[in-house]
């Protein structure tokens, strides 16, 4: 696991490191992906998905709707 991108945990918590030099893995910055686009990236389950965000959860489950 790259250490610098974005990740989840055992428990479900996302990290996004500090370090992470790519400022579209930021979502809270104006140039980042919205927080559900680097969800989709990590795959992240639907108890995960609905701890971060109140938008439907992906339909087939792959990030795509």
């Amino acid at each position: 696991m790259d250490e610098k991108k974005p990740f989840l945990t055992e428990d479900g918590t996302l990290v996004i490191p500090f370090e992470c030099s790519d400022n579209a893995d930021k979502y809270w910055k104006q140039e980042g992906k919205s927080l559900t686009d680097i969800l989709k990236e990590l795959k992240a389950s639907p108890e995960v998905w609905a701890r971060y965000t109140h938008e439907p959860y992906p339909s087939n489950g792959d990030g795509e709707s």
